[in-house]
């Protein structure tokens, strides 16, 4: 293998790893929350807030964040994203009070808010002739962030570090700092397209479908945001375990795992992203009302609600490199993830509060969000992207 091939790929590996650290604080906050209620003596809505506001943080960060990754550059951008992640998570452990969870989350927001853009401006700069097979490997770094955080934090991570939840965060903190690392010893090695930035003063190019696939990747995410925040503690009142009771969330992880990985097959066999978008998000209804009337299996839903968000979202996260030319992905993915995030917000915030009528009121919340990534797909043109950009971005 040719020194420029090794470095290629130790480039899809730090994407990867930096994916991976963008989802694992706030995917540990849902394991969290029952020793975070009982030691912080949380209310609901501000245990909701534990997620809702750094996924607020994120949809501001996102906005101005391809214009500084223009003037930083990409890499600096991506080192310093990651470092804010690190050094926030650490805030905590001389505090362990409140405030100093809330000033991690923020941190972490912010971090994620400036790293995504960029990441997903990468992943299209070194696979160029397939923008998809970057973007999605990009989002598997991210299910399976979430994925690890969700299985390893109650029964794994909080018995290994003492059973401090603070120690708990400034675990996942110190792997985004290892990753700032990897990143700094290859910063002499990056291939011409990934050190140069691609500038553009032009107006914002219309794209048919893209604020519908906005709108869809916003409600997703305040599924999954919703669940993974509430759905340990769910479990926990009826009289499940802290370690049990993360089994479920880590399952709907797992299951985005598969749905991740099967979405390029999606895109392919939709040839478009409304097909794909109608029957997935059917599914993802389905699966929602079935947590709500039959949790006996909740496994079931579980995995079927981790598969069909995790579909939506890495298609969407795909969607600014299969439509936009390359001088505009880090903007239009800045774009993406501020209208995500901030309808994201909703999730954990609405769930949250509507939990002082019991479970069954959130749970037909989250089937009207499912059925609402239906409206939105059917107003997604067929067969969205340019016959030519579809051909490139398809290829196996």
């Amino acid at each position: 293998m040719s020194h420029q091939a090794v470095i290629r790929v130790v480039i899809f590996v730090l994407i990867w790893l930096a994916a991976f650290s963008c989802r694992t604080t706030i995917v540990a906050i849902g394991p969290l929350l029952p020793v975070l209620i009982k030691t912080l003596h949380l209310s609901s809505f501000w245990a909701g807030s534990l997620t809702a506001v750094p996924l607020f943080i994120i949809a501001l960060a996102s906005i101005p964040s391809g214009q500084i990754a223009d003037r930083l550059g990409h890499r600096l951008t991506l080192v310093l994203a990651l470092s804010i992640m690190g050094v926030g998570s650490l805030v905590p452990l001389p505090l362990t009070k409140t405030i100093g969870l809330f000033l991690d989350v923020i941190a972490v927001g912010i971090g994620i808010g400036l790293a995504q853009p960029t990441l997903a401006k990468l992943a299209r700069a070194i696979d160029s002739e397939n923008p998809a097979r970057p973007t999605t490997l990009y989002a598997n770094g991210l299910v399976m962030g979430g994925f690890i955080a969700s299985l390893t934090t109650a029964p794994v991570i909080l018995p290994l570090v003492g059973g401090g939840w603070s120690h708990v965060l400034a675990f996942w903190g110190a792997l985004a700092l290892l990753t700032v690392f990897g990143w700094l010893a290859v910063f002499t090695h990056l291939p011409a397209e990934i050190t140069s930035n691609t500038r553009t003063t032009q107006p914002f190019p219309p794209s048919p479908g893209f604020y519908a696939i906005a709108a869809s990747f916003a409600a997703q995410g305040a599924i999954f945001y919703a669940l993974a925040t509430w759905l340990p503690e769910y479990f926990v009142r009826h009289g499940w375990t802290l370690a049990h009771a993360s089994l479920p969330l880590a399952i709907v992880s797992l299951g985005s795992i598969a749905g991740g990985l099967s979405s390029p097959w999606f895109l392919r066999r939709g040839q478009g992203f409304k097909r794909p978008f109608i029957i997935v998000s059917l599914a993802l209804a389905l699966a929602t009302a079935g947590l709500a009337i039959a949790p006996s299996i909740a496994y079931l839903w579980a995995i079927l609600i981790g598969a069909t968000t995790a579909i939506i979202f890495t298609l969407g996260m795909a969607a600014p490199a299969v439509l936009f030319p390359p001088a505009w992905v880090g903007r239009a993915s800045g774009l993406l993830l501020a209208i995500g995030y901030a309808g994201a917000v909703a999730g954990p915030l609405g769930f949250g509060a509507l939990t002082v009528f019991g479970f069954t009121i959130p749970m037909i919340f989250l089937l009207g969000l499912s059925l609402a990534i239906t409206a939105f797909a059917l107003r997604m043109p067929r067969d969205i992207q340019r016959a030519s950009s579809v051909q490139r971005a398809l290829q196996p």
